[in-house]
Parts: structure tokens; C-alpha cells; sequence
């Protein structure tokens, strides 16, 4: 009796955490970024997957906004069949410099893609690219994105996460990877001195047991003779 409770129990758990899922705002596909994985003071290859919610009409126009507290001189976006591609620039004060000392005033503010075509269908995803950098000294990069409809409707992908809870339309954030740390180097050659001494254990194993085994072909050892003092 108790045992058939407890599996109602937790079946009426299973069934109310699933619907909780399906109909919470966070569990619809939102817009995303993935960074190549270039670290801090790098370039790399930022690409932003945009779905098209089911329920939704096409989408039709992608903006990105490159924060002003994180500018990048160099903000490069990969065209794409199908849309169109327009760069916004802004002054930037105090400029930033190239590696040759060249200075820089003018970052790329924003970028925006819009569909030529039919755009992103329902139930659909697109993904957009940008090369950029160089990659801020932070562990994430926000990059604000507004995603327009063929209704003239709008999604803002602008809300930072706050606390524990998850935001109902989330700024797209890739991760700046971290060089490696020094600890790493140490663990590999912990490992190497670990398996050379199983090696050379083995080896010592090995030799002890050939040792120890009889050798093929020698003649058995003969019967001690008992002396005249113990017949």
C-alpha cells in the first residue's frame, strides 16, 4: 500500500515538473551565443543561433548591439544567403589601438541582418556570425539582440540573469575562455611518474616470476641420499 502511494507520488512530481517546463517562459528556445573558444585579448568567431518559436511568424530581421562598456575594434559579420547585412559604427573616446599603435575612434555599434526572403521559418533556426575582437578581459561577453517579425512584433534578448532566477527573454552571453591553469602541467607529469613506476613494478614482477619458473628441457633435481646415520 505504501509502496503504490509513493509511486503515484512521485509519478504526480514527474508529470507537474514536465508541465511546469513546457509552460514556463524560460523553457522556450531563446537566442543563444557560442564563442570559439579564443580567450581574453583574442579573436575568435561569435555565432548566434536565432530560433523562430513555434507560434511565432517568420522572423525576419536580426539586430546585435555590442555593448559600449565592452567595444571591440574589430567586429566583422559573416554574410549570409537570404539577408542582408548593415554596420552601424560609433565614436569611441578614449580610442583603441592597434597592435601597430595605430589609434581606432570609430567601433562597430551594432549589426543587422534582415531577410531578402521568407526569413526564418516557424519552428525554425538561422544562425548568424561575427568575427571579433579583441575578446574583453571578463568571462562572458553579452551581446543584446533584437529579433523582429514579419508582423512588425519584436523580441528583446536583453535581460541579464538576476540571482537564481532565469529571465524571461535572456541577453545572449558567450563564454570567454580562461587560459589554462598551471595546475595542469603539474597533473600531467603526476601522471607520467605514476605510470613509469607502474612500468617499472611490472617489469620488476615480471623478471622475479621468470626467475622463479622452471627453465624448459633441465633435468629434474635428484633424490637426496639419506645418510648411514638415519637407515
Amino acid at each position: 500500500m505504501f509502496t503504490t502511494s509513493l509511486r503515484r507520488g512521485a509519478g504526480a512530481l514527474l508529470v507537474g515538473g514536465v508541465l511546469a517546463m513546457v509552460t514556463s517562459p524560460s523553457a522556450a528556445a531563446h537566442v543563444d551565443a557560442q564563442l570559439d573558444g579564443a580567450g581574453p585579448g583574442g579573436f575568435g568567431v561569435i555565432t548566434l543561433g536565432v530560433p523562430t518559436e513555434s507560434g511565432k511568424p517568420e522572423t525576419t530581421k536580426v539586430e546585435v548591439r555590442i555593448p559600449d562598456d565592452t567595444p571591440m575594434r574589430t567586429v566583422r559579420p559573416q554574410p549570409l544567403a537570404g539577408w542582408t547585412v548593415e554596420v552601424t559604427k560609433r565614436k569611441v573616446d578614449p580610442p583603441l589601438y592597434r597592435d601597430d599603435g595605430t589609434p581606432v575612434n570609430e567601433v562597430v555599434d551594432r549589426v543587422t541582418w534582415t531577410a531578402t526572403g521568407a526569413g526564418i521559418p516557424t519552428g525554425q533556426f538561422a544562425q548568424f556570425a561575427l568575427y571579433a575582437g579583441p575578446l574583453p578581459d571578463a568571462d562572458s561577453l553579452a551581446l543584446p539582440t533584437t529579433q523582429t517579425f514579419k508582423d512588425g512584433s519584436t523580441e528583446a534578448w536583453t535581460e541579464p540573469a538576476s540571482g537564481g532566477e532565469k529571465p524571461k527573454f535572456p541577453v545572449p552571453t558567450a563564454t570567454i575562455a580562461k587560459p589554462a591553469s598551471n595546475l595542469l602541467p603539474v597533473v600531467a607529469w603526476s601522471a607520467l611518474g605514476l605510470s613509469a613506476t607502474a612500468l617499472a613494478l611490472a617489469v620488476f614482477g615480471i623478471d622475479r616470476a621468470s626467475r622463479r619458473a622452471p627453465v624448459a628441457g633441465a633435468p629434474d633435481a635428484e633424490p637426496l641420499t639419506p645418510s648411514p646415520a638415519n637407515q
